[in-house]
């Protein structure tokens, strides 16, 4: 019997490694071939929204969110990204009951509409989701998104870090979210992000567009000092231009304002939650808003912005100031 046995076990296991091997190709298979799909030169409407939530604890959102929302079926976009603070948390009062609360009103509110559209739902964590100071916050939000990943839509090229920082693709534009909610990006973000870059789909794809929460540079008054802005500046600029980031979106200073700075473009997205905020040294009245970016099918690089009123009116590049002077730095409008 044990002779038996020794013979039985070495075919035992290799049909459960063959097995398993099996599973896995044909897993991967699928993958490559939902990825091929999505790596076709189309035009691409992307439907940008951010700071959706309202004060601390809140399970409800502003009018405006609903509005947009309700939008939707209007603008058609190809893809939603957002930009972060989808929910009202970083205050130790909040207990956890508050907090699953919050991401069950923003269900409710915000992804269950979207995922009934079956538009695809890219998103950073903000300061309001998960703070790194606040690792409560950031280990029920990673939680929320696993739980509800099949609801985003997305045709992922790498969810290994996911919710926090991951790759994804969309008509052939390749897409990063990074863990931008404080303002020190990590060494292992960076690293993964170069492997990312390197890769043949993001080498193949014709535009990088990279989202996270706190932008690099400075935009309004009350957010104009360290740790409202990304720490580094200089060093996540020149990451961008080593790797040919196209475009950073980014939220948190609550204003609207495209910039361009040596060849990489910025969109500083609005809100549609509470609190906008005035551009510094610019006297004009804060609004709220959204934006449509409109990539074309050729020369995706020449991609144009149309940023609206929740209510739907357009807001004019010419009333934005030619440039805002910030304490880390100069953020000059992007003219295109």
């Amino acid at each position: 019997m044990k002779l038996r046995f020794r013979h039985i076990l070495p075919i035992f296991l290799t049909a459960v490694i063959f097995s398993a091997c099996v599973s896995l190709n044909s897993l991967e298979s699928r993958t490559v071939a939902g990825l091929s799909d999505e790596q076709k030169d189309k035009p691409l409407t992307i439907c940008v929204i951010s700071h959706l939530n309202a004060s601390y604890g809140s399970t409800s959102y502003p009018a405006e969110v609903s509005q947009v929302i309700r939008h939707l079926p209007n603008i058609k976009p190809d893809i939603i990204l957002c930009a972060g603070d989808m929910v009202a948390g970083q205050k130790a009062s909040l207990t956890d009951q508050n907090i699953h609360d919050m991401w069950a009103g923003f269900k409710s509110v915000v992804l269950d509409p979207i995922k009934k559209l079956e538009i695809p739902y890219g998103f950073t964590v903000g300061n309001h989701d998960a703070s790194p100071s606040f690792l409560r916050d950031r280990e029920i939000s990673k939680n929320f998104w696993k739980e509800n990943v099949k609801s985003t839509n997305l045709s992922f090229v790498d969810s290994t870090n996911y919710p926090f920082y991951y790759s994804y693709i969309k008509n052939n534009v390749f897409m990063i979210s990074w863990d931008a909610a404080g303002a020190e990006i990590k060494p292992e973000v960076y690293t993964w992000m170069e492997k990312q870059l390197k890769s043949k789909i993001a080498n193949r794809a014709r535009l990088r567009i990279l989202i996270g929460h706190l932008p690099l540079y400075a935009l309004v008054e009350s957010k104009n000092k360290p740790g409202e802005v990304n720490s580094d500046p200089e060093a996540a600029l020149d990451f961008f231009k080593s790797f040919r980031i196209d475009l950073y979106i980014s939220g948190h200073q609550h204003a609207y304002y495209p910039a361009e700075k040596d060849g990489v473009r910025f969109l500083n997205m609005g809100t549609i939650g509470d609190g906008p905020r005035k551009l510094i040294g610019n006297e004009a009245a804060p609004q709220k808003a959204y934006t449509i970016i409109e990539i074309p099918a050729a020369n995706a690089k020449d991609f144009r912005y149309r940023t609206f009123t929740p209510g739907n009116q357009l807001i004019s590049t010419q009333s934005l100031p030619d440039s805002v002077v910030g304490f880390n730095g100069v953020s000059k409008k992007d003219i295109r």
